[in-house]
């Protein structure tokens, strides 16, 4: 008998390219004009908006996009806000931006490969953690309490009672 091979891929799906999305964050920014920064948050929220992205799936790819833009000198950071050089600094960072284009983008890692790398992660840590009682420590149990339970009908109880009135 043969055996059928199935495919594990994912098909018809394609990654942001990095400069795409540096380009995205960059315009974000500008396009945001706030006063003190824009913060990543705001800027993955703006892309996902703008580009009918799912806002989990660019987060990751926003923040590694700051984090280039500031070591290349294309973007500025201030607590936590990112906003674009002035004067002297744009043009700067625009060559800067023209090199940073022409570098290799990295070659995106598949998902199985990080998965192997976590689980292995994993168990290290577990077998550094020693069995011996001095090194575990007793975790608190949280006392769970029971809602206070008064004789009268609370306020949901009438409105509730009033919606059923005028349903009937």
């Amino acid at each position: 008998m043969a055996k059928k091979e199935t495919k594990t891929g994912r098909k018809g799906r394609r990654a942001i390219k990095p400069m795409k999305i540096a380009a995205l964050v960059v315009s974000a920014i500008q396009d945001l004009r706030e006063t003190k920064g824009s913060t990543p948050k705001k800027i993955a929220g703006y892309i996902s908006y703008a580009s009918s992205i799912p806002e989990q799936r660019v987060k990751r790819q926003v923040n590694a996009a700051l984090k280039r833009g500031v070591e290349y000198g294309i973007l500025r950071r201030y607590r936590g806000h990112y906003f674009l050089p002035t004067g002297d600094e744009l043009d700067r960072a625009n060559r800067i931006a023209v090199r940073f284009a022409k570098l290799p983008t990295p070659a995106p890692t598949t998902f199985a490969k990080s998965k192997i790398k976590f689980s292995r992660k994993m168990k290290d840590s577990k077998r550094s953690q020693g069995i011996d009682n001095r090194t575990r420590k007793s975790k608190k149990v949280q006392k769970t309490r029971s809602p206070a339970v008064s004789a009268s009908p609370s306020l949901t109880d009438e409105i509730a009672g009033e919606i059923a009135s005028v349903t009937e």
